[in-house]
């Protein structure tokens, strides 16, 4: 308030009056300098026309950008569809292609086998062919040696059938061990070559007897008849008893009994001394050696242990073996002695036949060569004793 007196007022009026020239001459001097640019409200209608122009042109380059994106991914949405297209095209081409392959393949099997059969057939068909011409060949042969055959004597058919009769004999001999029937069929072969009626064959009828002799000369064991007593053996062994200790004591019958009378007391007591004396110490006398006897629960070890040894003996005359027999019923003989209640007279006629059996030779059959075999085989080959070339086939 104070500084609106009139005091003050003068003062304020020289300075705001000497402002004014101050301020008139800096608004003429900025008015001097402003003067060539344009307004300020043209200067803003300029911009906004730049300003809608760049915008304008932003949109149409987003629009542009949009547009663009857009025609891209329905390019690439067609072609993903094009691709599917494709590839159910060939997903399905290889279907059929492997059902048509596989047609392929069932169809060509028919043939395959056929073609296999038929090639078979072929090679089966080459050997047949093959084995005609060589039954061909061997039937010409076979005629041919008819034809050459037929030439000859009638007799050479008996000469034939002496020589297998003669070949008989020699497998009964060596073979079946049976000279019995090997003589026999020397006999007929003789009998064939005396109904030939030709002196020219004295040669090989002396060699016959001479093979008959010697044939009927051998000495045989009855192998067979050994066998089945060493079975009827082999059966009677399980009923045989056992040697076992008799446990039962004998009274004595020469001790009189003691009496009830009083008179004879010294008697009695003579007799009551002499049994005690003879019971109290017993004294028996051996001279063999002491062995044990088989327990009864061993009994059935002991039956198959001989007739284990029985079936080996007849094992042994099968193979003709002197040595083997002898010892399998050596053995046999023995444990029935020794395990056997001898006394039982079953006992004793088992080892009775054991015995018998044991004293068995076995009379083996060496090799024999009949003397009538080559001049056989040179009368059938030739159609005479005398040696002679047989014309080739």
């Amino acid at each position: 308030m104070e500084n609106n007196t009139p005091e003050s007022m003068p003062a304020d009026h020289k300075n705001s009056s000497s402002a004014e020239p101050a301020k008139d001459d800096s608004q003429k001097s900025a008015a001097v300098k402003r003067s060539p640019r344009p307004s300020s409200r043209h200067r803003r209608h300029s911009s906004s026309w730049w300003v809608r122009l760049s915008i304008f042109i932003s949109w149409l380059a987003a629009g542009a950008a949009i547009s663009g994106c857009y025609w891209l991914y329905m390019q690439l949405d067609v072609q993903q569809a094009q691709q599917q297209m494709i590839n159910a095209e060939l997903a399905t081409l290889t279907q059929q292609e492997q059902a048509l392959t596989l047609e392929i393949k069932q169809a060509l099997i028919t043939p395959t086998r056929r073609i296999e059969q038929l090639e078979r057939q072929q090679s089966d068909y080459t050997k047949a062919y093959q084995q005609l011409a060589e039954l061909k060949q061997a039937q010409q042969q076979l005629q041919q040696r008819i034809a050459i055959v037929a030439q000859r004597s009638p007799n050479h058919w008996m000469a034939a059938e002496a020589e297998y009769l003669i070949g008989m004999a020699g497998r009964k001999l060596w073979l079946e061990k049976d000279p019995q029937t090997a003589s026999l069929l020397l006999q007929t072969a003789d009998n064939r070559i005396e109904a030939m009626k030709d002196p020219a064959l004295h040669q090989l009828r002396k060699a016959l007897a001479q093979d008959i002799a010697a044939t009927k000369a051998i000495k045989t064991t009855d192998i067979s008849g050994a066998v089945y007593k060493i079975d009827a053996l082999i059966e009677q062994i399980s009923r045989l008893p056992l040697n076992q200790v008799d446990t039962e004591i004998q009274p004595d019958p020469l001790a009189a009994p003691i009496t009830d009378s009083i008179d004879d007391w010294q008697t009695n007591l003579a007799k009551s001394f002499k049994q005690f004396m003879d019971g109290f110490i017993t004294i028996r006398e051996r001279t063999t050696d002491l062995e044990p006897l088989l327990p009864v629960e061993q009994h059935w070890y002991l039956v198959e242990n001989v007739r284990h040894k029985l079936l080996q003996s007849q094992m042994a005359l099968y193979n003709y073996d002197q040595k083997a027999y002898q010892n399998s019923v050596n053995y046999a003989l023995n444990w029935t002695k020794q395990y056997f209640d001898n006394s039982d007279s079953n006992t004793q006629h088992v080892i009775k036949q054991l015995e018998q059996v044991s004293q068995l030779k076995i009379e083996s059959i060496h090799g024999y060569q009949f003397k009538s075999t080559p001049l056989i085989q040179q009368l059938v080959s030739y159609g005479d004793m005398m040696p002679t070339e047989e014309p080739s086939l």
